[in-house]
């Protein structure tokens, strides 16, 4: 998986002129099969099936959606595959919100979907995408205030988004440290808060959380951890040790 979010990379960028749409969280499976992700041809006309018999589950049109979220980021490559994914992921994400509001994984599974499709469509409505993106998200964490994958998704969204956006970096500290403390597995949202801590001086911490990341033992999105948050927590703490060297050199 290409990471958010939301999750593509879960920081990749969506530009058009000064306006932009992160995806910062990512849907796909911590346990994978030998065959990840070709697996998920058969486990996604498995639950097509499970929802034709079943069209009325919430549960099930979730796992519908996040695995159309995982083929879009994980097994096809085609941008017009890519799209389609993302769109019947956010249309199985819709009907279960329809089934059952109170479901927070229909609402974070709808916002990354959603952000996903529109950064490949490039469509000029980019500021009504990011406010249905982050409403989405908000709602997911109204309803579950400990659902670290929306936590995380929405910390990411607002380092990314510009000011008049609503962007605000101190809002987002907090939401990606209450991510970690609900899970500390989402690595992703490690990176981004030691980020943050480095821009702040507190490079201790900031080392604390990108070791975590490298020496995760169980973590959320192995494929995407193995193939980028690790390389680049190992990338950045590369970086920070330089930086720590370089500063307590005596002038």
């Amino acid at each position: 998986m290409r990471s958010a979010p939301f999750v593509g990379s879960l920081s990749c960028l969506f530009i058009i002129g000064s306006l932009a749409l992160p995806i910062v969280a990512s849907a796909q499976r911590n346990d994978m099969p030998v065959d990840y992700p070709q697996s998920l041809r058969t486990q996604l006309l498995s639950l097509e099936a499970q929802v034709r018999s079943d069209p009325l589950s919430p549960s099930l049109l979730v796992q519908l959606s996040e695995t159309y979220f995982d083929v879009g980021d994980d097994l096809v490559t085609d941008k017009a595959k890519r799209l389609e994914a993302y769109e019947a992921g956010a249309k199985a994400a819709q009907k279960a919100i329809e089934l059952d509001e109170r479901n927070a994984d229909a609402h974070f599974f709808h916002a990354v979907n959603l952000g996903s499709a529109e950064r490949l469509r490039g469509m000029a409505n980019a500021a009504f995408a990011v406010k249905e993106v982050r409403r989405c998200a908000e709602q997911a964490i109204a309803l579950d205030p400990t659902h670290a994958q929306a936590l995380q998704m929405l910390g990411g969204l607002l380092i990314e988004l510009p000011w008049f956006l609503g962007g605000d970096e101190t809002k987002a500290q907090s939401y990606l440290e209450r991510a970690i403390a609900s899970d500390g597995r989402y690595t992703h949202a490690r990176i981004l808060v030691a980020k943050l801590y480095r821009k702040q001086g507190r490079l201790e911490e900031a080392r604390q959380q990108l070791e975590r990341v490298i020496h995760a033992q169980h973590p959320h999105y192995r494929y995407t951890w193995e193939r980028q948050y690790k390389p680049e927590a190992e990338r950045l703490l590369q970086e920070l040790m330089r930086s720590s060297a370089l500063a307590s050199q005596p002038d």
